[in-house]
Order: structure tokens, then C-alpha cells, then sequence
């Protein structure tokens, strides 16, 4: 599975600290992590920026990524990946060509359906601040650190709290110098999704790769 989907899932760890601003990180990001456990499904629009200021590297593109248990649907310019628990198919575009596999779901680090509710002790979790924005939303700022070597060195979230939390940004710092950078544009749960499958069908001289 691509990269793109690794970060996006690798967002919010609860841990045991005793420190009291750490106590109001694990707070807040536990209260994000069981709303959203109250949703059916989730919709999320993003902006992804990579930067590499050493590399003179800098890219941007947007997508979309759907959630429902242990079904997604990720959308990039380039390529759409559909899994539906059990079997995955990756789209690419510009060759009208599908790739057919098996689901694996110890091939990640983080399974999709567990976006915004994990509950790992890799890192360690700091308030950096909480600003009020208005009268009723509040801006948090929260830096998680890992306990071990770790492919990502640093990772901030930006949450929104007004009527309820939500994510507004990540930005994930690796030990290459490279910052991946994730707006949330969007955020829609509980609504009406397309199918969990591929419909070859529905694409005209298609070339499909099956490799189960």
C-alpha cells in the first residue's frame, strides 16, 4: 500500500503520562478518537504538500479517502485504491490499468479502519498550545514524538474543537529532512458511499493485473 496511506492513517496515539500537559493531549485526542467511533463511515477531502527544502522538492496534490469499518476508498490524481476487507484493487489512471490482490492487513503498520482510534505506546504526546479562535472553537496544537526509532521524528496535529472535534492538519517530519503536510478540507461522516468494489466494466480496453 502506498505511502500516502500510511500517513494518513499514522494520526492520533493515547498514552500514559503524567505530565499535566500531556494529560490534556491524551484528553483531547481521546475525545476526537470516540466521537468518531460514532460514525458509520468517513469522508475526508485533503490537500498533501511534500517538501524537502535540502532537495528543492516540492509537491502538491489533492484526494479524497472514505472509511467504513474495514472497507476504504482512496482517491489520487494518479491512482484510486479500493479495498473492501478482503480483496484490494489499485486503479492507475494514466495506464488504464487495475491491479488485483489479496487484502493483507499486516502488510501496514495501522489497518485503515483504525484511522483516528489507535491506541499505541510509540509516542510520546505534548500540548503545545490551545488557542481560542472564537467564542465557542478552540484551536489545539499537539506534537507526538516517538519513544523509538521511528520512520517519522516528529508529528503535529492541528484539532478543531467547537460543537465537535475534529482534524484540521497533520504535518509529519521524517528523518530525511522531508515534511509531509495533510489539510483536511473536508470532513462528512455518516454518508451515503459508493460501492467497496472495482467494476472493470466500467472501463472501456482496461488492462487487468491479477495477482491473488
Amino acid at each position: 500500500m502506498t505511502k500516502i496511506i500510511n500517513i494518513l492513517l499514522i494520526v492520533f496515539f493515547c498514552l500514559q503520562n503524567s505530565n499535566a500537559q500531556d494529560a490534556r493531549a491524551k484528553k483531547i485526542l481521546e475525545t476526537l478518537s470516540n466521537e468518531t467511533k460514532k460514525h458509520k463511515n468517513i469522508a475526508i477531502d485533503f490537500k498533501f504538500i511534500f517538501e524537502n527544502k535540502s532537495q528543492a522538492i516540492k509537491e502538491t496534490q489533492k484526494g479524497s479517502l472514505i472509511i467504513e469499518n474495514k472497507k476504504f476508498i482512496l482517491n489520487l490524481e494518479d491512482q484510486k485504491i479500493i479495498n473492501n476487507g478482503e480483496t484490494q484493487w489499485i486503479y492507475l489512471k494514466e495506464d488504464n490499468e487495475v491491479q488485483i490482490m489479496e487484502h493483507d492487513p499486516d502488510d501496514d503498520l495501522l489497518s485503515p479502519e483504525k484511522i483516528f482510534t489507535i491506541y499505541e505506546n510509540n509516542y510520546k504526546q505534548k500540548l503545545i498550545k490551545s488557542e481560542k479562535i472564537s467564542n465557542t472553537t478552540t484551536k489545539h496544537h499537539i506534537d507526538l514524538y516517538p519513544k523509538k526509532s521511528e520512520e517519522f521524528i516528529k508529528i503535529n496535529l492541528t484539532i478543531i474543537d467547537s460543537k465537535s472535534m475534529r482534524l484540521e492538519k497533520i504535518i509529519m517530519q521524517d528523518k530525511n529532512g522531508g515534511t509531509y503536510t495533510y489539510i483536511i478540507e473536508n470532513f462528512d461522516s455518516n454518508t451515503n458511499t459508493e460501492q467497496f468494489n472495482f467494476q472493470v466494466k466500467d472501463y472501456k480496453g482496461i488492462e487487468v493485473i491479477d495477482l491473488r
